[in-house]
């Protein structure tokens, strides 16, 4: 609980947070959404202006962030003076609109210049492809640019994925961005909450993020994450379900193979090896620098999962089969699923989107689309080429793998 709560006189748990927006709505919400809850943002760590980024990245990077950065920087080292022991940050943000983009970015930097050795785990959400803004992807790859700088890890959560998740397992109907939360939050916490990593020593996490990030990426050119769970239910419905840690196991390594963000409509044709024995070496398949498995439930610590989730099939020769794969474990259920399994891996399930992005972006650069609105904040051509290098020398590792 102390790893990211403070306790207060009240009895309220206290989130370890600085909250920055650069228009006060969504940190309202945010901080309104916890009412009658047993914690409570801080209100001296928040940072909101009156006016936004009006989706631009260049304004948010180029005007508000250098106003707002010895403000930001105070309020984060007063955060941290507060801690026992500082584990590093979790820095989520946006990569479509001007304020949670540019700013985010900016932010990005600002910690990895004043606070060089802290461990910096940055979930990012990726926009609908479907477009939120008409400017979403020139935000994004140059968010991305940064990010990837400065982040010891990138983890990509999916707006399109997120969406799905909420209409076809939990049905909901009308899906709003605050269903798509909960799911993101879930998937978050399913890494992030206590567990033991070493059956035998029965060690527990000392720096959650460092030792994910130690676990994960063994190489600076391999940094972006993704994040599975299974399984996912209504609450109306969780009672009436019972699962076994074989089933849900098979239905995991099916969505790792097949990088699918959920456990209904897998492509159970897609294998590792064809009949016969001859292996199937082609691109069909994901792969991957390196995977975590949390177990969460009873039954979990005599399960073994480390062979099947551990083929060196999955991984590349230069990888030592001990950094592979790691299965942490706990008996405890998790928010009231009996049992549950979150993979949390580094490989080739970011090319895709990141291709997707990238190709978007190049074909508005090429017809100079709203590059007049980025180029009046200071922002320049070589700013998009090199950020355009940037992501796409990350897409080429991946696709050597």
């Amino acid at each position: 609980m102390k790893t990211f709560f403070n306790d207060t006189q009240c009895g309220k748990h206290e989130a370890r947070s600085v909250m920055i927006d650069m228009e006060p709505k969504a940190v309202n919400w945010a901080v309104q959404d916890t009412t009658g809850k047993e914690w409570r943002y801080a209100k001296s760590q928040q940072f909101v202006q009156k006016s936004g980024s009006g989706n631009n990245w260049s304004y948010g990077f180029k005007v508000h962030a250098p106003k707002c950065k010895d403000a930001i920087i105070d309020l984060i080292r007063k955060e941290i003076e507060k801690c026992d022991y500082f584990g590093g940050f979790l820095l989520l943000m946006s990569l479509a609109g001007g304020t949670g983009s540019g700013l985010g970015a900016f932010v990005g930097n600002v910690l990895r210049d004043n606070f060089p050795r802290a461990t910096v785990l940055n979930p990012v959400v990726c926009p609908y492809t479907s477009g939120e803004v008409a400017v979403q992807n020139y935000n994004a790859v140059l968010s991305l640019s940064h990010i990837i700088a400065v982040s010891d890890a990138v983890c990509l959560l999916h707006n399109n994925q997120l969406h799905e998740i909420c209409h076809r397992l939990l049905g909901i109907k009308q899906v709003s961005f605050h269903d798509m939360n909960k799911v993101a939050a879930h998937q978050l916490a399913s890494v992030l909450l206590p567990i033991i990593q070493d059956k035998q020593s029965g060690s527990r996490f000392q720096n959650v993020l460092n030792d994910i990030a130690s676990a994960l990426v063994c190489n600076s050119r391999y940094k972006m994450l993704d994040l599975k769970c299974v399984p996912y239910m209504s609450p109306h419905t969780m009672a009436f379900n019972t699962f076994q840690w074989e089933g849900l196991a098979k239905r995991m390594f099916q969505m790792m193979l097949t990088d699918h963000h959920m456990d209904e409509g897998l492509n159970w044709r897609t294998t590792l090896t064809r009949p016969h024995g001859k292996t199937q070496r082609s691109s069909t398949y994901t792969k991957y620098v390196s995977s975590l498995l949390f177990m969460r439930g009873q039954g979990s610590t005599s399960y073994d999962l480390l062979t099947q989730f551990g083929d060196s099939r999955l991984y590349p020769t230069w990888i030592m089969p001990a950094c592979r794969n790691s299965v942490w474990k706990t008996e405890l259920p998790f928010r009231g699923y009996e049992k549950c399994i979150a993979f949390l891996s580094n490989g080739t399930s970011c090319v895709k989107s990141l291709n997707v992005l990238t190709e978007e972006a190049w074909d508005m650069f090429g017809s100079k689309a709203y590059l007049h609105h980025y180029y009046k904040y200071g922002l320049e051509e070589s700013d998009f080429i090199n950020a355009f290098a940037t992501v796409e020398n990350v897409i080429y590792s991946y696709k050597t793998l």
